[in-house]
């Protein structure tokens, strides 16, 4: 039920705001990103849920507005928690595999400033993977993060 709520949240917020002056945090991407953190946790999730947990995640990665206050670090941690729970790295590779023709599909919907948010996000994010990798035994997907960023021609 919770991880129903959670995932419909996550669908249909559009503010994505981190900092706004005056006011404070609002920062809600990062915080249900916290709030999945905390789910992937509960001995009572299932495998068999990972991958619909990853899938909205990569998908609000792929959000049309510009991310700028460590969003990308917030959204990994549920995805790192769901790892050490025993999530397939395979699931990531073939997210990462898919990722030229989904952005393809973005250029052509999205105005071409949007486009750019969505790269900046997917980039800023695949660095953070990357790095946040180092040392963790998943040479392989770490292999194909550097790969995906270095072949990437998302112009």
């Amino acid at each position: 039920m919770l991880k129903a709520k959670l995932l419909a949240y996550l669908d249909c917020e559009i503010d994505t705001r981190g900092y706004v002056p005056t006011k404070g945090w609002a920062h809600s991407i990062a915080h249900v990103a916290d709030a999945f953190d905390e789910l992937v946790l509960h001995p009572h999730l299932d495998e068999t849920e990972f991958g619909e947990i990853l899938e909205a995640l990569w998908d609000k990665v792929m959000s049309p507005s510009i991310y700028v206050h460590d969003e990308d670090e917030r959204l990994l941690n549920p995805i790192f928690t769901l790892l050490q729970r025993g999530m397939d790295e395979h699931e990531i590779i073939v997210l990462l595999e898919g990722l030229p023709a989904r952005l393809r599909v973005q250029k052509q919907q999205l105005e071409l400033e949007h486009y750019w948010y969505v790269v900046h996000n997917m980039k800023t994010f695949l660095k953070s993977l990357f790095v946040k990798l180092h040392g963790s035994n998943r040479d392989t997907l770490q292999m194909t993060v550097f790969l995906t960023l270095k072949n990437s021609d998302w112009a």
